[in-house]
């Protein structure tokens, strides 16, 4: 399940942070990632491809909303970054690190950057040296119309209107009636050669589209490794053993549609988190769990927009010329 992530403003340098619907504890790591190249926060405005957990002291836990104030470390490298970029905060409960999770951050337009609170202090210092001048204000001149004496407009009426000459009528000679008997053989033929075309193409969509849509879809073996019904350790545990075996792309978004049909969420949103970076249709299929178009209601995942489009950009990365998730982002980030 998405977080709601915010950082909203508090101080130059500084923001209040806000993880809604977050059902761990409050002792907690955070992994920040942009969606430009998949890159993850090292250090102050440092990036790089490595993971890199950095934990957050002094936050709090109510009614699953975490709380607490992040430095300029985070707030500077996220606002002076390009402001098209999106970033993905995972979060780890430490007192459990099986329990991840995560959303796309939302940052207010009054968080600032640290240096802000200099370009402050400089223009307070500039205000009270230079005076107000005084408003002048330009007279704002309004073009009278230039005045049309009545007898120009006269003349120009008189010589503009010109008799219209009416033709005469043409005399219109009756055409001879044509037989009805063959008029109504023409008719019959056309629709009867009309109900023998649409009956064929009845014939051929049910045979090519209609039939092949009854046929069931053939599932991908899955190894044991990757089975649900083995599960005897931890969900990381599980996952990585999964992936150790090298499963293909079939397999993987099989396993997480049963993931989310037995209600393991937390195995169905780490599998794609981990694959999507590099996979550009899982990439796409985890951001059509979130799209308003496509979402169905289940346990594991909520519609969210954000998180939607920063993973169809994610997808788009990886492979550029897929015009649907091209179509899907034109249309969110109207």
């Amino acid at each position: 399940m998405a977080l709601r992530i915010e950082l909203d403003s508090y101080k130059p340098g500084i923001a209040k942070f806000l993880a809604q619907k977050w059902s761990g504890s409050s002792q907690i790591d955070i992994l920040v990632q942009r969606n430009q190249d998949g890159y993850y926060l090292s250090g102050l405005n440092q990036w790089n491809p490595e993971k890199n957990w950095h934990t957050l002291e002094n936050m709090s836990v109510e009614n699953e909303k975490l709380t607490g104030y992040v430095g300029e470390w985070l707030v500077d490298s996220l606002v002076t970054q390009e402001s098209q970029l999106r970033f993905l905060i995972q979060i780890r409960d430490k007192q459990n690190q099986s329990y991840v999770d995560g959303g796309v951050v939302s940052i207010a337009e009054t968080v600032f950057s640290s240096t802000a609170s200099n370009a402050q202090t400089t223009l307070s210092n500039e205000e009270q040296v230079i005076e107000h001048p005084e408003q002048v204000n330009d007279p704002i001149v309004e073009d009278e119309p230039p005045l049309i004496e009545k007898s120009n407009i006269t003349s120009q009426k008189e010589t503009l209107v010109e008799p219209i000459e009416t033709e005469p009528e043409s005399e219109i000679t009756p055409e001879k009636p044509v037989k009805s008997k063959s008029r109504l053989g023409l008719i019959v033929s056309i629709v009867v050669g009309c109900m023998i075309l649409i009956g064929l193409g009845l014939a051929a969509w049910y045979f090519l589209f209609f039939k092949n849509q009854l046929q069931p879809t053939p599932t991908v073996e899955v190894s044991e490794q990757c089975s649900l019904n083995n599960i005897s350790t931890d969900d990381l545990t599980f996952i990585q053993q999964c992936l150790q075996t090298k499963p293909e792309t079939g397999a993987i978004i099989q396993i997480i549609t049963e993931a989310k049909k037995a209600g393991k969420c937390n195995i169905a949103q780490r599998l794609y988190a981990n694959q999507a970076q590099t996979n550009a249709n899982i990439a796409m299929l985890y951001a059509k769990e979130y799209d308003e178009k496509f979402y169905e209601v289940n346990n594991c995942f909520e519609a969210d927009k954000e998180t939607a489009i920063y993973w169809y950009e994610t997808s788009l990365t990886n492979d550029p010329k897929n015009t649907f998730v091209k179509d899907r982002l034109t249309q969110l980030q109207k």
